[in-house]
């Protein structure tokens, strides 16, 4: 389970907004044009990555392995990359890629920085932007926001990614909806900034919200009965829909009356009934609010946070995805690439 980065004794996330807006409460509140130096500090991010030789007690002698190096934090001595990194490898310091973030989002007036932090250690760093012109989605607000995202895995690059959240209630889901990957950027990290592709990359983002709002606007007007609800809420679980109720295990039975729950939740809140949307609203419910979460370390709501933004709970999400868009493909036209 990825976690929130309690190093040194606080939550390293810094936002923008109010503490009631970010729903696990967690970090140091900023205000609007701050420095960037000051989000590196706030957000905890003003450390170094430290190339570090990996070694190996052999025959009672430690001895360093050759080609063979962890990555460490500077402050705290911790090892946040998983496994051992080649020689050749050289991690890009958390400042640098604080700044990178900055710098792309400012090609586009429409985005701005709010919240930066990290995961799991340090291992993992992340930042959103929220992206400023107004949203209507299936008749509810939305906020768009990249998410951006890099590790110290020897990968070498930064994911940003499309992140839709409804406002109602902070129902979050990732945007990777369009084809050609259009959703999911990647930049490795010895690209050199060119504000030209950055701008259509932006672009190219920017349209995944345009497609995110096509699609629910089709998802509110294709109905779906209760019955074919409670297939997809099987199909979801791997629930078999012949199976008795004695042979199904009493977690899944457990997880198929929470989404049920959260059907009638979303539709009290305004997602039209017996439709595809209901159906889509019940799963981002369900994983952002009330989906159980495992962690003997982290309070249930940072276990909750992570799970459905980096996790199994994202992933639960992208296979509801799956399974509802063939739904709807035939209102849904192709944007071009």
């Amino acid at each position: 389970m990825h976690d929130i980065d309690m190093s040194n004794g606080r939550a390293n996330i810094a936002f923008v907004g109010s503490r009631n807006d970010i729903w696990h409460r967690l970090g140091d509140q900023m205000q609007p044009g701050e420095s960037l130096d000051t989000w590196r500090r706030r957000a905890g991010l003003d450390w170094t990555a430290e190339k570090v030789p990996a070694g190996a007690m052999i025959n009672g002698t430690w001895q360093t392995v050759a080609n063979a190096n962890f990555i460490c934090r500077s402050d705290t001595g911790a090892v946040i990359s998983p496994s051992s990194l080649s020689d050749q490898y050289q991690p890009v310091q958390p400042a640098e890629l604080l700044d990178w973030f900055d710098r792309y989002i400012a090609v586009d007036d429409r985005f701005a920085l709010d919240v930066a932090g990290s995961l799991k250690g340090g291992s993992t760093i992340w930042a959103t932007a929220t992206y400023r012109d107004p949203l209507a989605v299936a008749g509810e607000k939305h906020l768009a926001r990249i998410l951006m995202t890099t590790t110290f895995d020897g990968s070498g690059a930064t994911k940003n990614l499309a992140v839709m959240e409804r406002v109602v209630c902070r129902n979050t889901l990732r945007g990777a909806l369009g084809e050609h990957g259009r959703a999911e950027i990647t930049t490795r990290h010895n690209t050199k900034f060119n504000p030209e592709r950055v701008g259509a990359e932006l672009a190219t983002l920017a349209q995944t919200f345009a497609r995110f709002k096509v699609i629910g606007d089709a998802m509110a007007q294709v109905n779906m009965s209760r019955e074919e609800v409670s297939k997809f809420f099987k199909t979801l679980l791997d629930i078999p829909f012949d199976a008795p109720r004695d042979q199904v295990s009493t977690r899944k039975l457990n997880q198929f009356g929470d989404l049920n729950r959260c059907y009638r939740t979303s539709v009290n809140e305004g997602a039209e009934p017996d439709s595809v949307w209901a159906a889509l609203q019940s799963i981002t419910r369900y994983v952002d609010h009330e989906r159980s979460t495992r962690s003997d370390s982290v309070s249930v709501d940072e276990a909750r946070f992570t799970s459905s933004q980096f996790g199994s709970g994202a992933a639960l999400k992208g296979k509801a995805m799956q399974l509802l868009m063939p739904r709807i493909k035939d209102r849904v036209p192709v944007l071009a690439a």
